[in-house]
């Protein structure tokens, strides 16, 4: 089964090659671990203020179940769902974190597992001769470039005046 990792690169400094760690490949999907132990998977990944707010919107959710006559089951099962929110959105929330601390997203690369994934992309990267067709050999796809701009609606301000139209043509 093929999986999609992200590549994260420091944006100030870059990669510097004797330093693999500083490239960070992060996997998409649902994540065990924030699971089952929502709050260390956290503390892990040294996400302190992601913990903190984890920890204090738990206890909040589930005072407030206790305090609406709810049994235990009730608050549990409000912990079990805020634990299955935080485990789908895990990796999306380590991304954010990255982003935050300088980091760039690169790329992304589809391969069965993080070895291989790491292996194309650092293939890719010190290998200038597969640039030829970027992404083919390699797995490795930049991130696409923003969508061209649309022309102007009518009546809309443009750079040259107003876009009026008539009959089939600009003004």
């Amino acid at each position: 089964m093929m999986r999609i990792y992200t590549v994260h690169e420091p944006a100030a400094g870059g990669v510097k090659p004797e330093d693999p760690s500083s490239v960070i490949f992060i996997r998409e999907g649902f994540s065990w671990m924030a699971f089952i132990a929502p709050l260390l998977w956290l503390f892990y990944h040294r996400m302190w203020l992601v913990a903190a707010a984890y920890l204090g919107l738990s206890m909040m959710l589930g005072l407030l179940a206790q305090a609406e006559g709810g049994s235990q089951l009730l608050s549990g099962l409000v912990g079990l769902g805020f634990s299955l929110i935080v485990a789908f959105e895990a990796f999306e929330i380590r991304r954010w974190h990255l982003r935050r601390k300088g980091f760039r997203q690169v790329a992304s690369i589809a391969a069965k597992n993080l070895d291989l994934a790491e292996m194309r992309y650092f293939t890719k990267n010190t290998d200038d001769a597969l640039s030829a067709t970027p992404g083919r050999e390699t797995g490795a796809h930049p991130l696409p470039p923003p969508p061209p701009a649309s022309p102007p609606l009518r009546g809309q301000a443009t750079e040259t005046g107003w876009g009026f139209t008539t009959r089939g043509g600009r003004l």
